[in-house]
């Protein structure tokens, strides 16, 4: 588990806080969307002195950090269609050493039409 952790944060690319940036993608893509991360259905929210991203990894191996507000709101751009793994991290700014992961349980699957997303934490989800 560590292993794939350390894999999917290594690959993790950063997005703007519009959106990812434009890349090449052989398939089909989606231009925007929005959404929340969940806790039983329920909003979760942050500390707003901690950086939090939800880490993506497509079913092609292609990487995005998806940047989350104190809220656990996010709107991004571009994105490829289709299966993603998910690993949530947090960070308190000024904080030295590594960030603290967490494995999204079903990761995200982003669908043609879709514009907004629920990303649901699990049953093992502690803030």
């Amino acid at each position: 588990m560590r292993l794939a952790t350390g894999v999917v944060l290594a690959a993790a690319v950063g997005l703007t806080a519009g959106g990812a940036e434009k890349k090449s993608f052989d398939g089909p893509t989606v231009e925007a969307f929005v959404g929340r991360v969940v806790h039983d259905g329920k909003p979760v929210h942050f500390p707003p002195d901690e950086k939090v991203q939800v880490k993506l990894v497509h079913e092609s191996a292609q990487s995005f950090g998806i940047p989350l507000s104190p809220e656990g709101t996010f709107q991004i751009g571009w994105m490829p269609i289709g299966k993603y793994s998910a690993v949530l991290t947090r960070q308190k700014e000024g904080a030295k050493g590594g960030a603290k992961t967490y494995n999204v349980p079903g990761g995200l699957t982003i669908e043609d039409g879709k514009t907004e997303y629920q990303i649901e934490l699990g049953k093992n989800w502690k803030l």
